[in-house]
């Protein structure tokens, strides 16, 4: 990259004051280079003419661009010794082995977003450097909108091809349907939306690919990259396309990381969780797709800009609350092979004031704790309310079906390094309103679901605490 391109992993003053490194011109004032009226024009148009990270599909010139320039990129990196830290092996270890498991990569975190987006950042300037081609944008598979993976990583002649995989498509899986991903993107809380994103859409597709992707070695599978720049851009179409919020919490912006490489292979001394807010303005851009119900929006005018950089550096007063919670069950051991289905009395009045909720101001969540990683990963579990038959059968197309998530790991795998949040969120408010008809009682099934048709281990047990309904209030966007 060229001496005044941007160097974000020097920024360690998030809120409102930071400032950002351009190599050559020291620290400056965002805004100073923002301005039309002087300031860096060089910079001005660095920003402007940023790499494009495009959605994967057929029939465009700049798709085809990227896709031979990502293919040129692996062949390039794992051409490197493994003592490279820019080789292809090197890189997935920042976050883990098929065999080892995790590493530093943040699962089940409030870090979840926030990591991938600087691990993905400094692995497309690798990508850059090796190539010569500063262009380029990491492409994104949005599996909202195209289920099947792009043919460049299903042809056994592509540097992008990789043969463990179990499927090559997330087929009409519901934790990717429109109805799934406009209840999820109807959340206005960061730590909500981030939870419900990585536990359903996130997951599920890392248990349906399969081989390599099911492991903590996950990046050696060339989709992975395409996969989490989805998983990055659900982020930044909630942030900055749709104008929700992220946190202004001080403890989450000044968490940072030293395990980064940058280009040219030299360790990335610092890089904070603050600094990845701004990189989608400053480092990349996302060319715009629809997800579920929500189109494709156009860039943005350089007014807006300004008006959004402000924005994202405040960020607001978002926290996770808990208003009511309901005990389902204190420990649960599911059998595999076997539906769950745990009914609660609800005291007098309080289901009818759960029905009355007013969807505008808070959520209803069926809140799952997990006590350990189940020994197997090939499934993904249902949820359904009041339906003690269901069943691995029961469709989720069925008014009393209320979402799902999936578990990424197994025992052993990195469990040290996932020290943050153990629970799976599924929104419920919706389907409480629609199925309850004024009972006494509540009733939540959880149904285990073979990702290939049939188990590994029907007889495996999900070691599950603390399964709980929850209202928590929704937090209303700044202006």
């Amino acid at each position: 990259m060229s001496s005044e391109a941007l160097d974000l992993s020097t920024d360690r003053t998030p809120g409102i004051d930071r400032r950002v490194f351009i190599k050559g011109l020291g620290f400056v004032s965002l805004s100073l280079f923002l301005s039309v009226l002087g300031g860096c024009e060089s910079c001005i148009e660095k920003i402007k003419n940023r790499p494009t990270r495009r959605r994967l599909r057929t029939g465009s010139p700049e798709v085809d661009a990227a896709i031979a320039t990502y293919k040129n990129a692996v062949t390039a990196m794992t051409a490197l010794s493994g003592s490279d830290p820019r080789s292809w092996t090197a890189q997935a270890g920042i976050h883990g082995t098929v065999t080892g498991g995790f590493n530093h990569c943040q699962h089940g975190t409030d870090h979840f977003f926030s990591w991938h987006r600087a691990y993905l950042l400094y692995f497309e300037r690798i990508c850059q450097k090796l190539t010569g081609d500063d262009s380029f944008g990491l492409p994104y598979w949005n599996w909202n909108q195209d289920h099947d993976m792009h043919s460049a990583f299903t042809d056994s002649s592509s540097p992008l091809f990789h043969s463990p995989r179990s499927s090559t498509s997330v087929g009409s899986n519901a934790a990717f349907s429109d109805a799934t991903m406009n209840t999820i993107f109807s959340d206005t809380n960061f730590f909500t939306f981030g939870s419900q994103i990585e536990g359903s859409p996130h997951n599920t597709t890392h248990i349906l690919v399969g081989g390599d992707m099911a492991t903590g070695g996950s990046p050696l599978d060339p989709i992975f990259w395409a996969h989490h720049c989805m998983v990055d851009y659900c982020w930044a179409k909630w942030n900055i396309e749709e104008g929700n919020d992220n946190t202004d919490d001080a403890g989450w912006n000044s968490t940072s990381w030293d395990h980064f490489f940058d280009e040219n292979g030299n360790a990335v001394p610092s890089v904070t969780a603050g600094a990845t807010v701004l990189m989608p303005l400053l480092s990349y851009q996302y060319e715009s797709s629809a997800i579920g119900g929500l189109p494709a929006k156009a860039a943005l005018a350089r007014a807006d800009f300004k008006r959004l950089e402000a924005r994202l550096r405040k960020g607001a007063a978002v926290h996770f609350e808990v208003k009511k919670r309901m005990r389902i069950a204190e420990k649960a051991a599911v059998v595999l092979g076997r539906p769950f289905s745990a009914e609660i009395p609800v005291p007098a009045g309080e289901l009818s004031s759960l029905l009355e909720t007013d969807r505008t101001k808070e959520r209803i969540f069926v809140s799952v704790d997990w006590a350990g990683l189940p020994p197997t990963n090939d499934f993904f579990v249902r949820v359904f309310l009041d339906l003690p038959g269901a069943d691995q059968n029961t469709p989720t197309d069925h008014p009393n079906y209320a979402g799902s998530f999936a578990f990424f790991g197994t025992p052993g795998q990195g469990e040290h390094a996932h020290h943050g949040k153990t629970d799976f969120l599924v929104n419920v408010t919706d389907t409480l309103r629609r199925v309850q008809g004024g009972n006494a009682r509540l009733s939540v099934q959880l149904v285990a679901v073979p990702a290939a048709g049939q188990f590994v281990r029907p007889e495996a047990e999900l070691a599950l605490q603390n399964i709980d309904l929850i209202v928590s209030p929704i937090l209303i966007r700044s202006k």
